[in-house]
């Protein structure tokens, strides 16, 4: 589990405003679905109150949540979903870059959707996964 600095952040988050690229599978992997039907997701995570935040990448309609590293690539998800870990990279947004969905005044830079970013900011994949069989079905 990633240090967390005394605003119970981890560390490899970025506090100076700027978006960083962090590899995957070392801190956290990334499970990455299309906006649309993660929009959908989200009410359904919203209501057990364990999901994590979500980085929304606006430019490429995505969504991300961030799991344990080695989590996304240890099990079978749903068509759709696209696991990420091991050799991936993913545009982590500064803590303070909160937006909704399709928030115009946001501009095109990935952001936090819709929650702040707190904790150590995982998912778990546990949760997150009947959430998502929900959405787009179960897995092959």
């Amino acid at each position: 589990m990633a240090k967390t600095t005394p605003l119970s952040l981890p560390d490899w988050l970025p506090l100076d405003g700027r978006v960083r690229i962090r590899p995957l599978g070392e801190q956290f992997d990334a499970v990455r679905v299309p906006m649309l039907q993660g929009l959908y997701v989200l009410p359904r995570l919203a209501l057990t109150g364990l999901s994590g935040p979500v980085v929304e990448d606006p430019v490429q309609r995505l969504l991300h949540w961030l799991v344990p590293a080695g989590d996304a690539t240890a099990r079978w998800w749903p068509l759709g979903v696209t696991p990420l870990g091991r050799g991936h990279v993913l545009a982590i947004p500064p803590a303070d870059r909160v937006s909704g969905p399709w928030d115009a005044d946001a501009g095109s830079e990935v952001r936090w959707l819709a929650v702040p970013p707190t904790g150590d900011c995982l998912t778990d994949p546990d949760v997150l996964y009947p959430a998502l069989c929900r959405v787009f079905g179960e897995a092959p």
